[in-house]
């Protein structure tokens, strides 16, 4: 291709040719050509421009999605699927509803021998029949020692806690699910171990690490639903007097709650600051205080432990959110082994027995009760199933009241006998009829 001044040479040689030289002319069709070859110029240089322009905006939008979605899971960290699985783990936790609940179970010793997490979660929708494993993912370097805890709200909502040793310090991980286990939240890390939660809603809850070698734990709080945990205090921390056991922590409101074991602490302050809670009742040495369950801001129930074999036994109860409470006596002699259950203030079941009957060689019938004036007075209730005393009969290991109507039961078969068995049981009618919703050889 021809330069402008080739162009221009080549026009003058030809206008000189055949006419005078014009001065005027000669400029009048260089400039001409200037305008073509610039307007010519622009015209090729217009496809680039427009594809250069749409190059910028690709990449500027491919910046803002990317900061967007960094965002986004800055403020929703990732979501994880639940481990499959579907079997027959009827060992319940918790029932939130006739048919849907909640079991936190160990596996059989051939399973941890396979790899198995220490702990699983296992969640029913047809009343115990059938249950699948909805365990979040486990951490690795998990230690071998039962160190896991779940916290289980309602139907959907539920928070495991797993502890991890690894080559640094023990650390604790939360995860949240919040459509009964599908799918998990991973929460943040918190040095420490042997964890206890409590959740008040699906966004308020608290995390007990106890010190190891102390009687204080740390106590960290959540308001975003175990996403991220603030460190709240150093809480006093014990273990039961009987060694079988955890103390364990309760609230009924954003700001007050109780830590029980050796006596009753309360907090109205969020679990800052901590005192003794002053009871209508002296526990001797050995006694102790279950952790209180609380219906509402004003109405709970506390298990009272006097002593470490058969006496009179006793709940706590409060109609003032905690400020006082009195003493309901329990309709037996002897320890009921804490298998009882209320669904609300007024409306309780309990199973306990005589000092004879509890104390008869091959385990006499206990008797099942039930109160409807939140332990005033107590009524046996006949029904169709033994509940036996712990020996090689079986023995009723739980009651898990949903209504005034529908409840469960675990009876387990143990000892020498040729056929251990474990039965779930349910009711329609509170307490009176019992069936059998499944059954099978107990395993470890």
């Amino acid at each position: 291709m021809k330069t402008d001044n080739q162009l221009r040479s080549e026009f003058r040689s030809a206008l000189e040719s055949v006419t005078p030289a014009a001065p005027w002319l000669a400029h009048a069709v260089s400039k001409s050509l200037d305008t073509r070859l610039s307007t010519k110029q622009n015209d090729q240089a217009r496809p680039q421009l427009r594809l250069g322009l749409n190059v910028v905006a690709m990449l500027v939008l491919i910046g803002l999605v990317v900061a967007v979605v960094g965002v986004y899971l800055t403020v929703h960290p990732a979501v994880v699927p639940a481990h499959p699985g579907v079997g027959r783990v009827f060992y319940p936790t918790k029932m939130v509803t006739a048919s849907t609940g909640w079991s936190w179970v160990e596996p059989s010793i051939e399973r941890r021998s396979a790899g198995v997490s220490p702990v699983e979660l296992w969640r029913t929708t047809d009343g115990g029949a059938h249950w699948t494993n909805v365990s979040p993912p486990s951490l690795p370097d998990r230690p071998s020692s039962y160190t896991d805890n779940a916290f289980l709200l309602d139907a959907t909502h539920a928070w495991v806690a797993e502890a991890s040793s690894g080559p640094a310090r023990p650390h604790v991980t939360t995860f949240r699910t919040t459509d009964g286990g599908k799918t998990w939240h991973e929460g943040a890390s918190i040095e420490g171990e042997s964890p206890d939660l409590f959740f008040i809603d699906p966004n308020h809850g608290w995390l007990v690490l106890p010190v190891q070698g102390t009687t204080s734990a740390g106590l960290y709080s959540t308001d975003d639903a175990g996403l991220h945990w603030n460190f709240t205090s150093f809480a006093p921390w014990a273990g039961w007097p009987t060694g079988n056991g955890l103390t364990r922590i309760t609230f009924s409101s954003i700001t007050t709650g109780w830590i029980s074991g050796w006596n009753l602490m309360v907090t109205h302050d969020g679990g800052v600051t901590w005192h003794v809670q002053p009871l209508p009742i002296t526990l001797p040495a050995g006694g102790y205080v279950s952790s209180p369950t609380f219906f509402d801001r004003q109405h709970g129930i506390a298990y009272c432990c006097t002593s470490n074999g058969p006496g009179p036994e006793m709940f706590l109860v409060t109609s003032d959110g905690g400020i006082t409470w009195v003493v309901r006596n329990t309709p037996a002699e002897a320890p009921p082994l804490e298998v009882f259950d209320f669904v609300d203030a007024n409306h309780g079941w309990l199973i306990a027995g005589s000092n004879a009957e509890f104390s008869a060689v091959h385990g006499a019938p206990l008797p099942l009760y039930r109160t409807d004036d939140g332990g005033l007075t107590w009524v046996r209730v006949p029904t169709n199933v033994l509940w036996r005393s712990p020996d090689e009969s079986g023995y009723i290991d739980s009651l898990d009241f949903v209504d005034e109507k529908n409840g469960f039961a675990m009876r387990r078969k143990l000892g020498d006998v040729a056929n251990p068995y474990t039965q779930w049981l349910s009711t329609t009618d509170g307490g009176r009829t019992w069936t059998v919703v499944v059954e099978a050889p107990r395993t470890p």
